[in-house]
């Protein structure tokens, strides 16, 4: 082989060799974009009772998580414990993070209507679920991609120490999926009203 030849051949093989080491590095630069995209929290919903095994999707909600969502954040909402034109706006903002736009705007507007007519002056409410009313498969409803659940409810509320209600209600709440900061909100739930149902009296003692 001549001295030409060969030279060739080395340059070739140069050439090769630095075509290998480009396609790598945007290899890892792809992948190290990529790396930085990926989900650095991932949220896992487990069902309640795991006595027989379940298998989840990354993301996939099992309608218990949704019930007992829906439960919570309406008890907090709910519960005034000194005074109710104070507690509730209190709890409206305090809680803005667990509603949509929509349903925190009605929430304002409720609370200004009910205000105006002096219906929570001094009023003390305790909402609480009915004994025994734990999560049933009947108590959500698919409604699409979101959900409808339905709380058992017992409404009792004094005004200056007396009582002026006492109801035990069958409550409907939409549930929806809401992308927000989840340190504000780790469930990525949101309430988003009631939907197209109206409440139910179970129970009703005395009400004003």
């Amino acid at each position: 082989m001549s001295f030409k030849s060969a030279l060739e051949t080395e340059q070739q093989a140069g050439r090769f060799k630095t075509r290998i080491i480009v396609g790598l590095l945007i290899l890892l630069m792809i992948m190290a974009i990529g790396w930085s995209m990926a989900p650095n929290q991932i949220t896992l919903y487990y069902p309640p009772d795991l006595r027989s095994g379940a298998s989840m999707k990354v993301g996939q909600i099992d309608d218990s998580e949704v019930y007992l969502f829906a439960e919570y954040i309406e008890q907090q909402l709910n519960n005034w414990k000194t005074d109710g034109s104070k507690d509730y706006i209190t709890n409206i903002k305090r809680l803005g993070a667990y509603f949509t736009p929509s349903y925190q705007s009605y929430l304002l507007q409720d609370y200004k209507a009910r205000k105006g007519r002096g219906e929570l002056r001094d009023r003390v409410r305790n909402w609480s679920p009915v004994p025994g009313s734990a999560y049933q498969e009947s108590y959500v409803q698919r409604d699409g991609k979101n959900w409808v659940v339905w709380l058992d409810t017992d409404v009792t509320e004094y005004v200056h120490g007396g009582l002026v209600k006492k109801i035990r209600v069958r409550f409907p709440i939409k549930v929806v999926r809401y992308d927000v900061n989840r340190e504000l909100n780790p469930w990525g739930l949101a309430l988003d009203g009631a939907s197209q149902y109206q409440p139910s009296i179970i129970e009703k003692n005395g009400s004003k």
